[in-house]
């Protein structure tokens, strides 16, 4: 319900002074990302491979990313024994004066994002089989799980929300070096449908493409390209957007899937479903908004 309702207010948001020949433009988010902590046995390297994999995976798409290391505010103390105290007496897991202050030196964001490595283990795991003589034979891998709480923080609304707990497990490896290795590089693509998921965006319908043999609307152009980070496999909904006495309402029409990047702020996309009904409404003037899902798949 939750995502429903996110959705709808972002379609919503600014389209009423739109029309097709004013094309709805998106912009990248700005998020701040803070120090994160863990737990005690994690090793100095681990922690930094591990934020280093988060960032890796929300630069990648879409938004702009502040590593407030890289601007001198310097390294957390990996264990941090205050986060549960945190969270009793201010209601966040986060030092709420430092959000603050670092949403202020950054005026230029909205979102502030900091992430508390919960949990790190490797452990071996036994096989047991038999050789060809019938002869048991134990072989033994390794495993490895990770578990990061991440807390994200709205500075417009002031709202934050957490813990998102991204868990992974990571099996087979030849010692646990490579296993808590291996593990952690999962963050990175955890980060990537994070973003995906959380900072949707809308653009509009510019310009109808192809038609087949039987004149079914084959492709269409979108307002958005490079300068978002779209990429051949993302999907989006038109939604057709109306003002009745002053009240907008939406209808969905369809779905389409970006094939190709034509410019910063363009892409052509195949239509998946709803080609007559995107077909008609754009050639009867209606303004026609394009919603990014985070499914990349049909």
């Amino acid at each position: 319900m939750k995502r429903i309702f996110l959705l709808l207010v972002l379609l919503m948001a600014g389209t009423a002074a739109s029309a097709q020949d004013a094309p709805l433009i998106p912009e990248r988010e700005t998020v701040v990302v803070d120090n994160f902590t863990g737990v005690p046995n994690l090793t100095l390297g681990l922690y930094q491979y591990a934020r280093q994999s988060v960032i890796d995976g929300l630069a990648r798409r879409r938004i702009n990313v502040i590593d407030v290391e890289q601007d001198g505010y310097g390294r957390a103390d990996i264990v941090y024994p205050s986060f549960k105290f945190a969270t009793a007496n201010t209601g966040h897991p986060f030092d709420v004066n430092r959000v603050v202050r670092l949403m202020n030196d950054y005026s230029q964001a909205r979102w502030y994002m900091t992430g508390y490595i919960s949990h790190i283990n490797s452990h071996p795991v036994e096989h047991q089989s038999k050789d060809k003589e019938g002869n048991p034979v134990v072989k033994t891998d390794f495993t490895a799980e990770i578990e990061v709480e991440i807390y994200i923080y709205d500075a417009e609304t002031q709202n934050s929300e957490g813990p998102l707990r991204w868990k992974y497990t990571y099996t087979g490896a030849p010692d646990p070096a490579y296993a808590e290795q291996h593990a952690i590089s999962n963050l990175s693509q955890r980060a990537r449908s994070f973003v995906t998921d959380q900072f949707r965006f809308k653009a509009s319908v510019i310009k109808l493409g192809e038609y087949n043999r039987r004149g079914k609307l084959q492709d269409l152009y979108l307002s958005c390209g490079s300068d978002m980070d779209v990429t051949n496999g993302d999907v989006f909904y038109i939604y057709s957007v109306s003002s009745i006495n002053g009240i907008e309402t939406t209808h969905k029409l369809g779905k389409v899937k970006a094939r190709e990047i034509t410019g910063r702020e363009s892409c052509r996309c195949t239509v998946s479903n709803g080609e007559a009904e995107i077909d008609k409404a754009f050639k009867a003037g209606e303004l026609l908004v394009a919603v990014s899902d985070y499914d990349r798949y049909f």
